[in-house]
């Protein structure tokens, strides 16, 4: 799944991407509305990420969407 598939599918995505970023409320998510950018900056808000950091979460979160339960 490409990013481009994620945004189409964000309001599923969005239930996944809280459990992996609890700090992340409902509010955000929704504002972030599947944009990458919007969701590095998110992390980096709420988590206190790099920029680096961040892209690095969410390349792990794009590979548990992608193989779900596959071993990290």
């Amino acid at each position: 799944m490409n990013w481009s598939e994620m945004k189409s599918g964000w309001k599923e995505l969005k239930v996944v991407a809280q459990s992996q970023w609890p700090r992340l409320t409902d509010v955000v998510l929704r504002d972030v509305n599947g944009d990458r950018a919007k969701l590095a900056s998110a992390l980096r808000r709420h988590y206190g990420f790099s920029a680096a950091d961040a892209e690095i979460a969410i390349c792990e979160f794009e590979k548990d969407v992608r193989r779900p339960g596959a071993a990290k």
